[in-house]
């Protein structure tokens, strides 16, 4: 049996998949997991290629109660929605777009975030992505692309001094945390605290905050390696100190203090 959405219009009617999407579900159930996994792997010229509705589908289902299920659609689903989306790297791959991987983030994250809360009980705005994937992706994705342009062009890039020293303070609070510890980012609730305090950052902190994110170097000993300082073409103390005084303010709002 499929199990029915529940989101409801405004005149009290359940949300419906279409026909051809509740045929083909009922057709995948019957499949072992090894094969809907390979199934699902499939790109769009396969005969059998799985869509996006009944792929959410199966990822929706199986986090509660089939985790060896749920991993590899994850995958697949997460690999689908990265190529629908901006590219983070310009063409040529010699630098990053920040306002690219800003939209990347924010849009991957969003969800997740679903997926959490629906995990947690059920996320009823997941359903319209089981109704018409494409459509509900396109409005999320034209949403965050909207949020971050209007911020883009709002925002100024601010002079930073590189010669400014930083205090010890600041200096060792940094040298003591690490807001990206795997251990804390397998926390749903503390991704979200994090997230809400790397906006509170100015903009330059921010973007420095989110290429280390994305595992840039501040700095390489290698002239081909593209790295923050080149990026964002500032100095390499410039971004050290402005890398240490973000940290320092992370770990004091994460502990519930105010820099």
């Amino acid at each position: 049996m499929i199990i029915p959405l529940q989101k409801q219009t405004e005149g009290g009617k359940l949300y419906t998949r279409i026909p051809e999407i509740e045929a083909r579900l009922a057709e995948l159930v019957t499949f072992t997991d090894e094969n809907l996994i390979q199934l699902c792997k499939q790109s769009k010229t396969h005969p059998q290629y799985v869509p996006s509705e009944c792929l959410l589908y199966f990822v929706r289902r199986s986090a509660l109660i089939n985790q060896a299920l749920f991993d590899p659609l994850f995958r697949i689903l997460s690999e689908r929605i990265f190529r629908k989306l901006p590219r983070a790297a310009n063409p040529g791959g010699s630098s990053l777009s920040m306002l690219n991987s800003d939209i990347q983030e924010s849009v991957f994250d969003r969800i997740v975030e679903m997926l959490m809360l629906d995990k947690a009980g059920y996320e009823d705005r997941l359903d319209m992505f089981e109704v018409r994937f494409d459509l509900a992706f396109s409005n999320l994705k034209k949403d965050a692309e909207e949020r971050f342009y209007r911020s883009d062009n709002r925002n100024t890039e601010l002079e930073y001094d590189d010669s400014e020293d930083i205090t010890t303070e600041v200096e060792t609070a940094s040298e003591i945390f690490n807001p990206f510890e795997e251990t804390d980012l397998n926390h749903f609730h503390y991704r979200r605290e994090l997230d809400a305090a790397i906006e509170t950052l100015p903009d330059l902190q921010k973007r420095i905050i989110e290429m280390i994110r994305l595992d840039f170097r501040v700095d390489s000993i290698d002239p081909q390696e593209m790295t923050i300082s080149k990026a964002l073409n500032k100095s390499e103390k410039t971004i050290h100190n402005q890398k240490n005084k973000a940290f320092a303010r992370l770990r004091s709002l994460l502990k519930g203090g105010i820099l």
